[in-house]
């Protein structure tokens, strides 16, 4: 059983190395997931829209995303190195700064906070709904907003 276990061990593995590496780059990525979820987190908080109308790097019509995300690389020397190495790598390339990725993050938490929201409901005793409708001025429907009121 000794045996197995010192075979086991990741120092004694033949691609300890490999192993090595890859754990070093998991470690990279999950710092640089943390730094792009609460960028997704602070901006879904304010209301406002993620992309403008040219996201390339260099455009000056960049989303509130990635100019959020430039705006922090000025003080994160991680996020800037980041930033300058895997921007605008194209297709195929890793780097999470695509709109299909911030997307999906967007729906994941949206999917959490629904779930809980739902959760708040079942424990709790009573609960109301209270429904809100505004005119719209360039629309002839109503536009109505439901709030979740938990008593």
């Amino acid at each position: 059983m000794c045996t197995l276990y010192k075979r086991s061990s990741k120092f004694n593995r033949i691609d300890s190395q490999q192993l090595q590496k890859r754990e070093h780059e998991e470690l990279y990525w999950r710092t640089v997931l943390k730094r792009i979820i609460s960028t997704i987190k602070f901006l879904s908080r304010l209301g406002v829209a993620f992309r403008g109308h040219d996201e390339g790097q260099k455009s000056t019509r960049t989303g509130n995303y990635l100019k959020c995300l430039d705006y922090l690389s000025e003080y994160d020397d991680f996020l800037k190195l980041n930033l300058q190495k895997y921007a605008n790598r194209g297709r195929g390339n890793v780097s999470y700064l695509s709109h299909q990725i911030c997307d999906e993050f967007i729906s994941i938490t949206g999917k959490q906070v629904k779930a809980h929201i739902i959760n708040e409901i079942k424990n709790a005793k009573y609960y109301s709904i209270v429904l809100d409708s505004t005119p719209s001025t360039k629309l002839v429907t109503k536009l109505f907003t439901c709030k979740i009121c938990l008593i």
